[in-house]
C-alpha cells in the first residue's frame, strides 16, 4: 500500500506568497522496475546531486556514490522507496534487513526543488514503519564523516537525526564497509552508525 501525505509547497508571486498544498505518495518500487532505465536514471541522478553538495570535497574529481547498475540491483532486490509528487519521482530512500532485529535506511534523497518540505522525513517515516511491519526492532543509518575535523553539512544532518530519535552508536572505516569507495575518497572518512529504537 501506498504512503500518502500533504506538504505545503511555497510558490513566489509578485506581491506576496502562495501555499500550494501538494499530494506526495510513497511506496516500495516493485522488482521489475530496475529494467525501467528511465527511472533509473533519473533516482539514480537524484542520489548523485544530492550527495554531490553534502559530501563536497570528500571525493576525487569525478567520482559519483552511486551507479544506475547499482540502482537496478538494489531495486531488483526489493530495497528501494520513492517519493513521487504528480507521479514525478522527487525523492528515495534505500530500506534493507541487516540482522534478525535490525533495519536500515541509506540512499535518502530529495531533487533539489523539494527539499525543505518535509519528504526526507517522511521517506524516514515509511522506512521506519516498514520494518517495523516486518517486526524488526531497531533502525540504522551510516554517516559518511571527515576522519578529521568537521563538515557543515554533516553536523546539521547530524542534528537532524539526532532530532528526530537517532543516536551515534560505534563508527566503522569505510576500509571494511566499502573497500572500493576509499580508492574515490580525496580525504580520509569514517562512517558513524546511528540507530533509533523502533516501537
Amino acid at each position: 500500500m501506498p504512503y500518502s501525505f500533504l506538504k505545503l509547497h511555497k510558490l513566489n508571486r509578485n506581491k506576496g506568497v502562495s501555499l500550494i498544498k501538494q499530494s506526495i505518495e510513497i511506496q516500495m518500487l516493485p522488482c521489475n522496475a530496475s529494467t525501467n532505465i528511465v527511472d533509473m536514471e533519473h533516482i539514480n541522478n537524484i542520489v548523485n546531486r544530492v550527495y554531490a553538495a553534502s559530501e563536497e570535497s570528500f571525493w576525487m574529481h569525478g567520482a559519483v556514490r552511486t551507479t544506475v547498475a547499482e540502482m537496478a540491483e538494489f531495486t531488483s532486490g526489493g530495497e528501494i522507496a520513492v517519493a513521487r509528487s504528480m507521479e514525478q519521482i522527487v525523492g528515495c530512500v534505500r530500506v534493507r534487513r541487516i540482522d534478525q532485529e535490525t533495519g536500515e535506511f541509506g540512499m535518502l534523497a530529495v531533487d533539489d526543488e523539494h527539499q525543505g518540505t518535509g519528504i526526507g522525513r517522511e521517506l524516514i517515516r515509511f522506512a521506519e514503519q516498514k520494518c517495523q511491519k516486518e517486526h524488526l526492532h531497531k533502525m540504522q543509518l551510516e554517516l559518511l564523516v571527515p576522519r578529521k575535523g568537521s563538515h557543515p553539512a554533516k553536523v546539521i544532518l547530524e542534528n537532524w537525526y539526532a532530532r528526530i530519535g537517532y543516536h551515534p552508536v560505534h563508527t566503522e572505516t569505510i576500509d571494511v564497509s566499502f573497500p572500493k569507495l576509499v580508492q574515490m575518497l580525496a580525504i580520509p572518512c569514517k562512517f558513524v552508525v546511528f540507530q533509533k529504537k523502533l516501537r
